[in-house]
């Protein structure tokens, strides 16, 4: 099982939700995994309230230092999302008085894998190349990252709103993949990238360029009040924490 010998390579590594027992053998479901119990996913913690700043900086370092530590074995996580990042000692009815007692772990081993091309990640979390049929790497998954970061600053100003490109619910897979990805072209004018404006199968898919629109909806999160958080890149929030790693 790919997930067991992820979870052998990662066994060390206090960022991943490890495995505490595996049975090699069972009926019907074949092999078992028996991770660590965690309380909730962040997805589930995202749907129980807003979020404070201080609660974001800490979450959101967490799930980058569990990157970091898939990044530096030279693989990609390639499925990061709220629901793959479990959480413990979140306060569903308040803010965290004390953000360390906030853990927070990278969960699902199965996705990780070694840069490739093939399609990988969930709709919303998708990154650019990925959904252009591109070769990808490690830089998908801080795509991914960023996605959660606005979705979970967003959620502050309407909490009951659907996050960014989560909002697109009807139609086929197939049809949601394109709508994520046409938005995404043009929310981020990827007709002005030479990446993907110079390649001729990917210019055939770009949708009409739209440059009036592109980072409109950065616009949004500034007239939203989202722009007041910009403590969140302040110099030494990416700090070395030894505290969150033990």
């Amino acid at each position: 099982m790919h997930e067991v010998e992820m979870q052998k390579l990662f066994k060390d590594d206090q960022m991943i939700r490890p495995m505490v027992d595996f049975v090699p053998s069972s009926e019907p479901g074949g092999p078992l995994m028996i991770l660590k119990p965690f309380e909730q996913t962040l997805w589930e913690a995202r749907n129980t309230r807003p979020f404070s700043v201080p609660e974001i900086k800490w979450i959101m370092k967490g799930v980058l230092l569990g990157l970091y530590t898939v990044h530096i074995k030279d693989l990609v996580y390639t499925d990061l999302k709220m629901e793959n990042v479990g959480m413990q000692g979140f306060e569903n009815d308040r803010p965290n008085e004390n953000i360390r007692n906030l853990i927070v772990r990278l969960s699902d081993c199965g996705p990780i894998s070694k840069p490739s091309q093939r399609e990988v990640t969930s709709l919303t979390y998708r990154s650019p190349e990925i959904h252009f049929g591109k070769p990808w790497s490690q830089s998908c998954d801080i795509w991914s990252w960023g996605i959660i970061l606005a979705q979970l600053f967003l959620a502050r100003v309407d909490f009951k709103k659907p996050g960014m490109y989560d909002n697109i619910s009807a139609g086929s897979l197939e049809e949601k993949a394109k709508a994520i990805r046409d938005a995404l072209a043009i929310d981020f004018n990827l007709h002005s990238v030479p990446y993907y404006a110079q390649d001729e199968r990917i210019s055939k898919l770009l949708p009409q360029p739209q440059p009036d629109t592109a980072y409109m909806w950065a616009n949004s999160m500034f007239e939203s009040g989202v722009a007041a958080e910009a403590q969140i890149l302040e110099t030494g929030y990416l700090e070395e924490s030894n505290s969150l790693c033990s």
